[in-house]
C-alpha cells in the first residue's frame, strides 16, 4: 500500500513537471512568433522561411498543450527527443534571424535546463555541446552583407553556453540525486511489515541500499551485549533475491576486526591500486558527532578492504536504543565515494535503526496484549469446552459399565470415548500453547497435518495424501495459520462431502507459501458460487489469495497463495 501511494505521488509530480515544460515551450514559441511579427529581423534569407518555421513550432508546441492526452504526444514530451527537437529548432531560428547577432540565442538554455533536470548531468552536457555546435554553424550560415560575422559574439556566446550549461547540468544532477535519496529514505522508513519480522526488514533495506549504489554487497554487523548470540552478520548481495533472511553468527575475533573502527566514525575508502597517482586521497572520514574530518584510520581501512577482496567500501555506525551497536558496510567494487555519499549512508543507517526499533516496540506490545488474551481464552477453553467433553466420556463409560453384556454397542461406544479423549488431548494442548505463547514451528507443520490425515483415515475412512515440503525456518505465525487452514479444509471435507479420497499439498518458494486442499467430487457445477468463508477470511488476513476450481482428475481443489515477503 505504501509503495502504491508513493508511485502515485511520484507520477503526479512528474506529470506536473511535464505540464510546466510543455506550457513554457508553448509560451516561448508564441513569444517568438509575436516578436517577429512586431519587429521582423531581416537576414540573408526570405522572411517567409522564418514565418513558416515559427508557425510550425507554435503548432508543434500547441499539440503538447491541447492534445497532451494522446499517447504519441505524452510519450514524446517525456522522452529525450523533445529537448533535442527544441535544440534543433532554436539552431534553425538563430540561423534565420541573424546568426551570432540573433536575439534568440538564449533560447538554447531551455533545452539545456530540461535535459539537465530531467535526465541528469551527461544529457545536459550533450545538449550544451549540441547547442554550441548549432550556434556556431548558424552563425556561419547567416553571414551576409547586413549581418557580417561578429567574432566577439561568435566566441562569447558559446563560452557562455559551456559555462552556464555545465553549471545547470551540475545542478540538475544534484536535483536528481537528491530525489533518489529522498525516495530511498522514504522507502526505508515506511515500507515495512511487522508480520515478516526484523530479519526480513533488515535484509530488504540492505538490498535497497546496495541497489541504490549498484554495489556488490551490503553487510550489517551487530553486537548485542546481553543477548545470545552476541555477534551477528547480515549479508545481502546485489541481484540475489534468494539470500537467506536469517543472520549468521560470527566469531568474536571476526567481529572485533569488522568493528575495529570507532563507533562515531563514518568513512569511505577507495583502493589505492585503482589510482595512478600515489598521493591520491583514498580515505574520506569524519566524526558523526562533531562533523570534524579524521585521517587517522587509514591502516584499519586498508585491513578491512583486504577482507572485502580489496574493493572500495563505505562504513557507517549502526546503533539502536539500548546495547545493540554495529556497522554497515557498503562494498562497491571499484566505486568512488565522497563525503556526501558517506553522510547519506549514515542517514539510511539511522532510518533503518528507527524502523527496527519501531518493529520491536510493536512486537512487544502485540506480544503483551496477545499474551493476556491467550491466558483468558485458555481459561475459557478449560471451563467451557474441556469439562463438558470430560463429562461426556464419564457418562459413556458409565453406560458401558451398566450394560456390560452388549459387546457390539460397547465396542462402538469405546471408539467414541477414544475420539473424545483425543479431542480432549488436542484441546489441552491448544490451551497450553495459548498460555505459554508458543507457536508451531515450520519443521513440525507437516507432521501435525499428517496426524490430522491419519485421524480421518482411522475414524472416518477418508484417505488423505499429504504432499510437499516445508521450510524449517517458516515463521511460527504462518506455520500456525497454515495448520489451521489445513485443519479447517479437512474438516469441511468430512462435514460437507461424501468423498473418501482427498489430498493436501504445501509448498514454499522464495516469495509465497502455496497451499492446496482437494477432494473427489461428483458435482463440479456447484463451484460457481462456492467459496469456503472461514478459509478465505483467514487467507485474506494474511494478504493472500484463494481460488476454487476443478482439476483434470475431477477433484475440487482450493488453492491458496500466501506471501512470505511483501515490501
Amino acid at each position: 500500500m505504501f509503495s502504491q501511494a508513493q508511485s502515485i505521488q511520484q507520477e503526479g509530480e512528474e506529470s506536473q513537471e511535464l505540464l510546466i515544460q510543455v506550457w513554457l515551450r508553448f509560451v516561448l514559441a508564441c513569444a517568438s512568433l509575436l516578436v517577429f511579427f512586431v519587429d521582423p529581423i531581416e537576414s540573408g534569407l526570405p522572411s517567409q522561411f522564418t514565418h513558416m518555421l515559427l508557425i510550425s513550432y507554435c503548432l508543434y508546441s500547441a499539440c503538447f498543450v491541447f492534445v497532451y492526452d494522446m499517447q504519441l504526444f505524452s510519450e514524446l514530451a517525456s522522452s529525450r527527443y523533445a529537448h533535442w527537437i527544441d535544440t534543433l529548432f532554436f539552431g534553425c531560428l538563430v540561423a534565420l534571424t541573424g546568426g551570432s547577432d540573433s536575439i534568440y540565442f538564449f533560447y538554447f538554455f531551455f533545452p539545456i535546463l530540461v535535459a539537465s533536470f530531467s535526465w541528469g548531468f551527461r544529457e545536459g552536457i550533450k545538449v550544451t555541446i549540441g547547442a554550441v555546435i548549432l550556434f556556431t554553424l548558424a552563425g556561419l550560415v547567416a553571414i551576409s552583407a547586413k549581418h557580417p560575422y561578429d567574432l566577439g559574439e561568435a566566441v562569447l556566446h558559446p563560452i557562455s553556453f559551456i559555462v552556464f550549461g555545465y553549471m545547470i547540468a551540475h545542478w540538475g544532477r544534484g536535483r536528481i540525486i537528491l530525489k533518489r535519496r529522498l525516495g530511498l529514505i522514504q522507502e526505508v522508513s515506511t515500507h515495512w511489515n511487522p508480520r515478516f519480522g526484523v530479519n526480513h526488514a533488515i535484509m530488504i533495506n540492505l538490498g535497497r541500499l546496495v541497489e541504490f549504489y549498484r554495489g556488490s554487497r551490503c553487510i550489517l554487523v551487530i553486537y548485542r551485549a546481553h543477548l545470545s548470540p552476541k555477534n551477528l552478520m547480515y549479508v545481502r548481495e546485489r541481484g540475489k533475491l534468494d539470500s537467506p533472511s536469517a543472520p549468521k553468527e560470527i566469531a568474536e575475533t571476526t567481529a572485533k576486526e569488522l568493528l575495529s573502527l570507532p563507533d562515531s566514525l563514518a568513512i569511505a575508502y577507495e583502493n589505492p591500486k585503482l589510482h595512478r597517482f600515489s598521493g591520491f586521497n583514498t580515505c574520506v572520514s569524519y566524526d558523526i558527532n562533531t562533523l570534524e574530518p579524521s585521517n587517522r584510520y587509514s591502516s584499519e581501512c586498508a585491513t578491512l578492504s583486504s577482507l572485502f577482496d580489496d574493493e572500495s567500501f563505505i562504513s557507517v555506525p549502526y546503533r539502536q536504543q539500548g546495547v545493540t551497536t554495529g556497522r554497515i558496510f557498503l562494498v562497491a567494487g571499484n566505486g568512488a565515494f565522497n563525503r556526501s555519499d558517506v553522510a547519506f549512508t549514515h542517514q539510511v543507517s539511522i532510518a533503518l535503526s528507527s524502523v527496527i526499533e519501531n518493529m520491536q516496540l510493536i512486537e512487544n506490545l502485540v506480544t503483551e496484549a496477545s499474551g493476556q488474551e491467550r491466558h483468558r481464552i485458555s481459561l475459557d477453553v478449560h471451563d467451557t469446552t474441556i469439562q463438558p467433553y470430560i463429562a461426556l466420556t464419564l457418562a459413556l463409560d458409565a453406560i458401558v459399565r451398566e450394560f456390560p453384556a452388549n459387546d457390539q454397542i460397547n465396542e462402538r461406544i469405546g471408539e467414541i470415548i477414544k475420539m473424545a479423549n483425543m479431542t480432549i488431548q488436542d484441546l489441552r494442548s491448544y490451551k497450553d500453547n495459548l498460555r505459554e505463547k508458543s507457536l508451531m514451528r515450520g519443521e513440525v507443520l507437516l507432521s501435525a497435518i499428517n496426524n490430522q490425515a491419519e485421524r480421518l483415515q482411522r475414524f472416518y475412512g477418508i484417505h488423505v495424501d499429504v504432499i510437499g515440503t516445508v521450510d524449517p525456518n517458516l515463521p511460527g505465525q504462518l506455520a500456525e495459520a497454515a495448520f489451521q487452514i489445513m485443519k479447517e479444509g479437512l474438516s469441511n471435507i468430512l462435514r460437507h462431502t461424501n468423498a473418501k479420497n482427498a489430498f493436501v499439498s504445501i509448498q514454499s518458494n522464495d516469495t509465497h507459501l502455496l497451499l492446496e486442499i482437494g477432494n473427489e467430487t461428483h458435482a463440479p457445477a456447484r463451484l460457481k458460487h462456492f467459496r469456503p468463508k472461514s478459509i478465505h477470511e483467514r487467507v485474506a488476513s494474511l494478504q493472500g489469495e484463494t481460488l476454487v476450481e476443478t482439476d483434470v482428475g475431477g477433484y475440487t481443489v482450493i488453492r491458496m497463495s500466501i506471501p512470505l515477503t511483501r515490501e
